[in-house]
């Protein structure tokens, strides 16, 4: 019989704050993270703006290690605490870490590839790789909190973090680890990826505009969301705060296009279609829907219509919104940012507001809870997730009453 799994603690690093505590109150405020790209030279570039963090502090020792290393452990360090678990006094093969990264360390990539081609130092080599591979993030966690049960990166692009709490969840379920840490990093505002997006047609220059007619794209933003996972019994058991219960999940593809999604191949709809019949869910269940959302032209128009298909009617009385308008697109650190979004919705019965919008695009019909957040009684959550490669991926939570 699986286990029932639940989310008993949260970290944030984003760029309307870091910690639960500011990222709470500026998702209830509508704060926009979005301010001028100050990381790297603009000359060149169409983009001028992006989400950067403001007023980061790394956690003590780790100031050597490359950003995306820096949040994920701050965000670890954070989930820990709010979970108010002693990972001392728990069998270390028992917890897992589940922290991944789409990109690794790109910081260390620029800031050492000049300085290695020179000097090809074995030193230097060691320095960056242990900064640049994005499963190091866990071996970082594992060293600081001793932990030894299973440790595995999964790298899905910007559905990583949804996936990376999917699967520490069903590792909970099977039996192969009590608790874990899950989630994912990203640090990725670099003149090589920024280029790239820009490249690909999918970056804006000013402004992310989610489902918004004046919409070009998005803006690259950085951080990390981190959870703790642990068996309902588990947490009843210490009297643990429970935020939500992961109650189904559901993946799908889409390889027509490397950063687009085709609408005859219905990917998306049928991923929502499997979630409902694992989670056992109607649509009229859904008292929040939190959408991949990036801004893009396409994308949102793609998005709107695969929900349309899956749930009917019932979709323009669904609430939902793309907090990608608040803190840009984290990459691979957006699913699990959105999941931590969406269980702070589920406490403080509220919906997250889309900033910014607007200008209605008439292909784009749904109830996106424009500029402000609404008051509504939330109970159960679903978070969608999608990456370029052609990755889907679904997640249904529940508060657990």
């Amino acid at each position: 019989m699986e286990r029932r799994v639940v989310i008993t603690g949260m970290g944030a690093v984003t760029p309307i704050g870091t910690g639960l505590w500011d990222f709470r109150r500026a998702l209830r405020e509508g704060k926009s993270g979005t301010g001028p790209l100050t990381r790297f030279s603009l000359k060149g570039f169409r983009t001028k703006e992006d989400c950067e963090l403001k007023n980061f502090t790394p956690l003590h020792g780790t100031r050597l290690l490359d950003p995306f290393i820096q949040y994920a452990m701050a965000a670890t360090s954070e989930a820990q605490r709010d979970a108010d678990f002693d990972t001392s006094k728990a069998d270390p093969f028992r917890i897992g870490i589940f922290v991944s990264s789409s990109k690794g360390g790109m910081h260390s990539f620029h800031a050492f590839f000049d300085r290695f081609s020179k000097h090809r130092s074995a030193i230097l080599a060691a320095r960056v790789y242990a900064n640049l591979v994005p499963n190091f993030a866990c071996q970082w966690i594992a060293r600081k909190w001793k932990l030894q049960g299973p440790a595995i990166c999964y790298s899905v692009a910007c559905a990583t973090g949804t996936v990376s709490i999917i699967e520490a969840a069903r590792k909970i379920e099977e039996g192969m680890a009590d608790y874990a840490f899950a989630g994912a990093s990203d640090a990725s505002i670099v003149p090589l990826i920024v280029a790239g997006y820009e490249r690909m047609g999918v970056l804006s220059p000013e402004g992310i505009y989610p489902f918004d007619r004046r919409r070009k794209g998005f803006l690259v933003g950085e951080g990390a969301g981190v959870v703790f996972l642990e068996t309902l019994e588990s947490a009843l058991a210490r009297r643990a705060k429970i935020y939500a219960e992961i109650i189904g999940a559901a993946y799908g593809s889409d390889s027509s296009n490397p950063v687009s999604f085709d609408p005859k191949a219905e990917a998306l709809s049928r991923t929502l279609c499997r979630l409902l019949k694992k989670a056992g869910l109607s649509p009229e269940e859904i008292d929040y829907l939190n959408l991949h959302g990036t801004g893009t032209r396409e994308g949102d128009i793609y998005e709107t219509d695969q929900i349309k298909q899956a749930f009917g009617k019932k979709a323009y009385s669904i609430s939902m919104s793309s907090i990608k308008s608040m803190v840009g697109h984290m990459l691979g650190a957006s699913g699990a940012v959105e999941i931590i979004a969406s269980c702070i919705a589920m406490e403080d019965n509220f919906i997250p507001p889309t900033i910014h919008l607007e200008k209605e695009d008439p292909r784009c019909d749904l109830d996106y809870t424009p500029r402000k957040a609404r008051e509504k009684k939330v109970g159960c959550t679903v978070s969608i997730s999608m990456g370029f490669g052609g990755h889907i991926a679904a997640i249904a939570l529940r508060k657990i009453k």
